[in-house]
């Protein structure tokens, strides 16, 4: 039985139920986003009020990542996974007269977004204009239709992957090779019970493995569409976020670090269990952690959360020293983005328990601004680690490599901090005070000797939260 998720989860930015009469039973209203800075947001009119000319229909209650209606025909799921988006009349053409039921019935399976005009003086929904694949289904599309058309022989299949594994050195390749090779013959298409993988669909461990298999063979690190192109025959084929995650088990390196030019730049290490329809991810377990697609639209399934904290931090070799010490990680969820788009990790954090929100942030006046975007975005106070008023004075400063770029940072610093000083909580204000009237600027990286050896302490200091419990 699949995972069951939250319709919307991974797609909350920018909506808000809308009350309408007559919506059919088991579905809901929710407001079309409007982007504004780049943030999605409900729309609204001068006067702050929700301002509705069109909905989308969504399943209103959890539904299981990929389960369709009963009643659909292969060729027709096929049709239907086929494109992200359809208009009305494309959706008439190929159903007739059962066009509504069938589109009613993928909003209740969580299979689709069905776009509706709203009436306002009846406050009831008009004809649909248009559907578009839920992100739920719209990732596990290509692996599902993969699945639905006409099979290969399955001992066929298994002998040309154990061609392909043979000889590979990468103990987790080798183990899969044991694994694939005891499948008995006849045996329908599936993982093997002793696969490493995490994974649940053939479609998805097959396409992983594939990759996997020509990666293992290469002396350089290869860009993502190289390597889809090499075991896939297509370039422009995505990676989803099962097969990265695949992947990654598969090779035992994790995605953004195997690959170049990934769109993986969030990482998380933690108590988190993350499951994306045919792939388990375990940010505890992962090795040095697990990579989260870095949109956070694409953050969809079913997430077990046991972290008592969540914490924050923007630079990268930062991150990868706390994910070492083990009590900060037993307690708190640990997630890195890169730079500015770790602003991007509140599509996840929205969708969590509320625990509280710790923040390490570089002490200058960029690293100030992040923290006060995330707090905007959170909608709610996080505590800031590591940027105290003495560590700043005491720090070593940032050097630029001449005089002149040393000025211009200098200056651009002290602007910053002055402008965005109103935004930020009390226990930062200083800090933004003494970079207004200096300018200094002091990298996270210098500061590892003094704040991570009581790390955890802080932590529990000013939050509450406390290792082990």
């Amino acid at each position: 039985m699949r995972e069951h998720y939250e319709p919307l989860l991974g797609e909350l930015s920018g909506r808000t139920r809308i009350p309408l009469r007559g919506l059919p039973t088991g579905c809901e209203a929710v407001t079309v986003p409007v982007r504004r800075n780049g943030e999605a947001k409900i729309p609204k009119d001068r006067r702050g009020r929700v301002k509705v000319s069109h909905v989308d229909l969504v399943a209103a209650d959890p539904v299981p990542l990929f389960e369709p209606p009963p009643n659909l025909a292969t060729a027709d799921l096929i049709w239907i996974l086929s494109a992200g988006r359809r208009q009305w009349p494309s959706v008439v053409k190929r159903f007739g007269d059962r066009a509504d039921a069938v589109a009613l019935s993928l909003v209740r399976a969580g299979g689709i977004v069905l776009r509706c005009g709203v009436d306002p003086d009846e406050l009831t929904i008009r004809t649909p204009g248009s559907w578009s694949l839920s992100t739920a289904w719209s990732e596990q599309a290509g692996d599902e239709i993969a699945d639905l058309r006409p099979q290969r022989d399955p001992d066929d299949v298994r002998r040309e992957l154990l061609v392909l594994l043979d000889g590979l050195t990468p103990p987790t390749l080798a183990a899969e090779q044991a694994a694939l090779a005891t499948v008995p013959a006849g045996s329908p298409l599936a993982p093997p019970s002793g696969t490493v993988s995490g994974a649940k669909s053939w479609a998805t461990y097959e396409a992983a493995l594939r990759a996997a298999c020509y990666w293992a063979g290469m002396d350089r690190t290869p860009g993502a569409a190289e390597l889809a192109g090499l075991a896939w025959g297509d370039t422009h084929i995505t990676w989803s976020a099962a097969r990265s995650i695949v992947f990654s088990q598969l090779v035992g390196r994790e995605f953004s670090l195997a690959v170049n030019k990934s769109d993986i730049a969030i990482r998380v290490r933690g108590p988190l269990v993350w499951r994306n329809g045919s792939v388990v991810a375990d940010a505890m377990r992962g090795e040095p952690w697990i990579g989260l697609p870095s949109e956070g639209v694409r953050l969809i399934g079913d997430i077990d959360f046991s972290a008592r904290g969540i914490l924050l931090v923007e630079n990268a070799e930062t991150f990868q020293e706390v994910c070492k010490l083990d009590d900060v990680i037993e307690s708190w969820l640990c997630v890195w983005g890169q730079g500015k788009a770790i602003v991007n990790t509140i599509d996840l954090i929205a969708v969590l328990p509320p625990v509280p929100v710790a923040a390490w942030m570089d002490l200058d006046a960029a690293g100030l601004e992040i923290f006060t975007m995330l707090t905007r975005r959170l909608g709610r106070d996080a505590v800031p680690v590591g940027m105290d008023l003495e560590l700043l004075e005491a720090g070593r400063p940032r050097q630029r490599s001449n005089a002149a770029e040393e000025a211009k940072a200098t200056e651009d610093d002290m602007r910053l901090a002055a402008r965005i000083r109103e935004n930020l909580p009390e226990a930062l204000r200083a800090v933004a005070d003494r970079i207004t009237q200096t300018g200094k600027a002091v990298e996270q990286q210098t500061l590892h000797s003094v704040v991570l050896p009581s790390l955890s302490r802080t932590l529990a200091e000013r939050t509450g939260v406390h290792a082990g419990h």
